[in-house]
Formats: structure tokens, C-alpha cells, sequence
């Protein structure tokens, strides 16, 4: 299990990447990365599982002109088929993870990359020469993700503490929330 978490369109500093990353050390107790750009920032927390050189994060590929970061936890059940594909069309690989799996397909596909994953997921790349931030997962949502729309912004992160450890964030709930809680039903 990996922690995964980022902002953009908001300001913080290294108190706030400092106090977002503690949030997540329980998912990933063996290193942190950070990836800091003129518009935010992407934050990883890791449980080293495979490919330990191979598989550090946050990860970036230079690909037909853009630069491509990700930040990713999960487990692509079909990797290997993808790399293989990918390979074909002309992807270079660098180690073994999935993680880069993920961002090449990314690079090649776009946001449809999802419809060729089959796994549990969340990640978030920035797309560099685009300024674009591309969040997603899993369709049943084994791998969580949660974040808070801002009025110029994003925040996201594996786990809702993360979020609230961002200065001016409170835990409210509103109406809609209410709802959402009630028709989960009881877990």
C-alpha cells in the first residue's frame, strides 16, 4: 500500500508538504517523493513492494515533447500485456513496476488509458507542457482517493486526513454528504 496526494491552483509550502506527508506515512513507511512545479505539487508515500530503484515516485517520462510525472498506488493485474503493447508501438522501459506501465500508457492513450487497466488504482499525473492534472481509479474504488475542489484548485490524496491537514480545510459536512453517508448504509 502507497499514499498518494497533491494540490493544484493552491499555495503551501514545505510545512504543508511536511504535514501532508506525515498523514500518509502509515501507507508508505519507506520513503517519501516530492514533485514540486510552478502549479503545485505531487506527493508520494511508499511501500516498497517491487522494483525499489525502479519504482521510485514520483516518477517522470519525457515523451513526444511533454513531460509526464505520476504519482500512482495499486497493482496493475495486467502489466505485463500492456508493456508489451506499448513496447511495440515504441515505449522504452526503465525497471519492472507497474507505476511506469501506468505513465506510458498514460502518455500513449490519455485519460482512456483507464479502459485498458484492469486492477485497483488511484494516481494522478501532471502533464507538464499542457498544465493539466489527470486524476483517477479504480472503478470499484479499492485504492482510495478523495479530494476538495477550491475556487482555483484541487486537493487530493489517498486519505481524507491528508486533506485536512491543509491549512483553512475543515471537517463539515453538509446535506449532500449527509446523504451520500446514508445511503452507503452501515459498514
Amino acid at each position: 500500500m502507497c499514499g498518494i496526494a497533491g494540490m493544484v491552483g493552491l499555495a503551501y509550502n514545505e510545512s504543508t508538504i511536511d504535514n501532508m506527508l506525515s498523514t500518509l506515512s502509515r501507507r508508505g513507511p519507506d520513503e517519501n517523493g516530492v514533485h514540486i512545479f510552478e502549479e503545485g505539487c505531487l506527493l508520494h508515500s511508499r511501500l516498497t513492494v517491487i522494483d525499489p530503484d525502479g519504482g521510485k515516485q514520483p516518477m517522470r517520462l519525457e515523451w513526444n515533447n511533454d513531460t509526464y510525472t505520476i504519482v500512482y498506488n495499486g497493482e496493475l493485474y495486467n502489466t505485463n500485456e500492456l508493456r508489451c503493447l506499448l513496447e511495440k508501438i515504441g515505449h522504452k522501459f526503465h525497471g519492472h513496476s507497474d507505476t511506469e506501465v501506468v505513465l506510458h500508457a498514460y502518455a500513449q492513450w490519455s485519460d482512456t488509458c483507464v479502459d485498458k487497466f484492469n486492477g485497483i488504482f488511484s494516481f494522478a499525473i501532471w502533464e507538464k507542457r499542457r498544465k493539466k492534472l489527470f486524476v483517477a481509479r479504480d472503478r470499484m474504488g479499492v485504492k482510495p482517493l478523495f479530494y476538495k475542489l477550491h475556487k482555483n484548485g484541487i486537493i487530493f490524496a489517498s486519505e481524507i486526513k491528508t486533506i485536512l491537514s491543509y491549512p483553512g480545510v475543515n471537517a463539515e459536512i453538509d446535506e449532500t454528504g449527509v446523504a451520500q453517508i446514508l445511503l452507503l448504509g452501515p459498514g
